[in-house]
């Protein structure tokens, strides 16, 4: 028996061997190629692949499911590829370009790309767009400028990608941003007030110094956006505001409904939320409620009034279908309110940072006539200091994937030429905590992943008359800082984040004393696959902290 079975063995054994050794020549053959290629300056064309063992597997990132940023910034991966690269996992590929120059390169040659496939795929797998709307993407092969592609047959009410994205750069970049900052700065001013008098003199103990800012700046953003009803009609909307935005990873993921029900069930109840606002919209509504902005009580902002006359010319849609798009604008919040707590954290955590914000925001601070602090916007983004927390804690913070796609023509990356409808990622991660593009002071002392707002700051040389003030610039940084994407298509709500997490900030600092306890000084954020990869991510844990009134009459 044994004697049978040796021969087919020892030949089974001798293709085993053979397999692994052609597999290896092949590896270390285009690993060699790769390392090549990595090294020459003058390194142009079609990319390489980037070295992989088992044709079938390609470069699986199982070491991402444990810890997604780690794998990101590993320096043998290809995430870290000094020239673009394309990779290939299982049955797709995409490009990924690393790199200030090469970022640059890829933003001025975003006017011939499109977000349609992302922007479908988020809608469908993670704020529920229904499929016949969701198919209406799939139609629409004008473009995403104002004159359709040469050949597209879509109507001009059903395109869906430019009708789009045309609120948003109305809302965020033209008239609808004045009319919905200045309800923000008031409905902050007022919520931090609220705050204030609700503390007394004395120290108090609270959980969470995130979460109380948190709270405070969606509630404000919230209502600003969307009028009173959408939180008066639905109280516990803020909480799975939230709880949606923890699961968010679960919908991208496309993990079935059966293996997560409490995520489902809390996606379920922010849309049901949305649609009790509207309908109490659509029911109490009437022309006479416009003010003079241009916005109304019942809709808040005209935005999204004009948005369901929009859709509802569209093929597809219905009142489901506006819930999930019009979710999906007010979710995108969050990175801003995530980002007001981190800055709020890092001013506190530090002694010297936070009395060189406090003189900048006093100077500035002025009484209303209420009896409220307020602040002219125009002076706090002329502030350095402050500003420079805010761009270094996004900085820092900002853990995303910008992903393009060449839609009509190639694109040319400073003479590489990543093929049409090929997709193209960008880690913001790997430009942030890139050390050979970021000051890290003389002796290094202040190394990429720790917060150092000196990276933004420029002073005048040595020897200059008078106070030698810093000023703040990000100029220098473009390709290296890229919170917001870059290119045509930046992200729109740019101008109100920094606006909102200055102010958020400049009222915190002014009226509270804040001691964050020692248990909370060094608190991670989540770098776990749940958390990663989603915007500005949260903290691993929560910052427990004692607060206080602080004594006004010394501003």
């Amino acid at each position: 028996m044994f004697s049978d079975t040796l021969p087919l063995n020892g030949t089974n054994l001798g293709l085993c061997l053979l397999l692994i050794a052609a597999l290896w020549h092949w590896y270390t053959a285009s690993r060699d190629r790769f390392i090549t290629y990595k090294k020459r300056d003058n390194a142009k064309g079609v990319p390489l692949t980037f070295p992989y063992v088992f044709p079938l597997l390609g470069c699986l990132p199982i070491a991402y499911l444990w810890n997604p940023r780690a794998f990101v910034l590993n320096p043998s991966n290809f995430f870290q590829s000094a020239h673009p690269v394309l990779v290939k996992i299982l049955t797709q590929e995409f490009y990924v370009i690393r790199g200030p120059e090469n970022v640059r390169a890829l933003f001025r040659g975003s006017w011939a790309c499109t977000s349609i496939p992302f922007v479908k795929f988020a809608l469908g797998y993670a704020f529920g767009l229904p499929a016949k709307a969701l198919s209406l993407y799939d139609k629409d092969d004008s473009g995403g400028g104002p004159v359709p592609h040469p050949g597209s047959n879509v109507e001009a009410r059903n395109r869906i990608d430019y009708l789009v994205y045309q609120s948003m750069i109305r809302f965020l970049e033209g008239k609808g941003l004045v009319p919905f900052w200045n309800r923000f700065a008031d409905n902050i001013t007022q919520q931090i007030h609220s705050l204030y008098d609700g503390i007394g003199p004395e120290w108090e103990y609270r959980a969470d110094l995130m979460k109380v800012v948190g709270d405070e700046a969606t509630v404000s953003i919230i209502n600003s956006l969307c009028g009173p009803y959408l939180l008066s009609l639905n109280p516990h909307f803020l909480q799975d505001f939230w709880e949606f935005d923890r699961n968010l990873q679960t919908y991208l993921q496309g993990m079935p409904w059966f293996l997560a029900p409490r995520a489902y069930a809390v996606r379920t109840r922010v849309l049901n939320a949305v649609k009790t606002w509207q309908q109490h919209a659509r029911d109490h509504f009437t022309d006479s409620a416009i003010g003079a902005d241009g916005d109304d009580p019942f809709w808040g902002s005209s935005f999204f009034r004009e948005r369901q006359e929009m859709f509802l010319e569209m093929d597809g849609f219905d009142y489901d279908a506006i819930a999930s798009e019009d979710f999906g604008a007010i979710w995108a919040a969050r990175n801003s309110v995530t980002a007001a707590s981190w800055t709020i954290f890092e001013i506190y955590r530090d002694p010297e940072l936070l009395a060189s914000v406090r003189a900048e925001v006093d100077a500035c601070a002025r009484e209303g006539a209420d009896g409220c602090i307020r602040f002219d916007i125009d002076q706090l983004l002329r502030l350095p200091v402050l500003q420079a927390a805010y761009a270094e804690t996004l900085r820092l913070r900002m853990n995303f994937y910008i992903i393009r796609m060449p839609d009509r023509v190639d694109l040319n990356i400073r003479d590489w030429v990543i093929p049409r409808r090929k997709v193209i990622v960008t880690p913001t991660t790997v430009a942030h905590m890139d050390s050979e593009a970021w000051n890290t002071g003389l002796n290094n002392e202040h190394p990429v992943d720790k917060f150092w707002i000196g990276r933004f700051l420029r002073y005048p040389p040595k020897g200059t008359s008078g106070e030698a003030s810093p000023t703040f610039s990000t100029k220098e940084l473009e390709g290296s800082w890229i919170p917001y994407g870059g290119g045509p298509r930046q992200c729109p709500g740019r101008h109100f984040a920094k606006r909102q997490i200055l102010l958020t900030a400049a009222l915190m600092v002014s009226l509270f004393d804040c001691e964050i306890l020692e248990e909370g000084r060094d608190v991670q954020e989540d770098f776990t696959l749940k958390g990663f990869g989603s915007g500005v991510s949260h903290p691993a844990g929560t910052v427990p902290m004692r607060i206080r009134r602080r004594d006004r009459g010394r501003m």
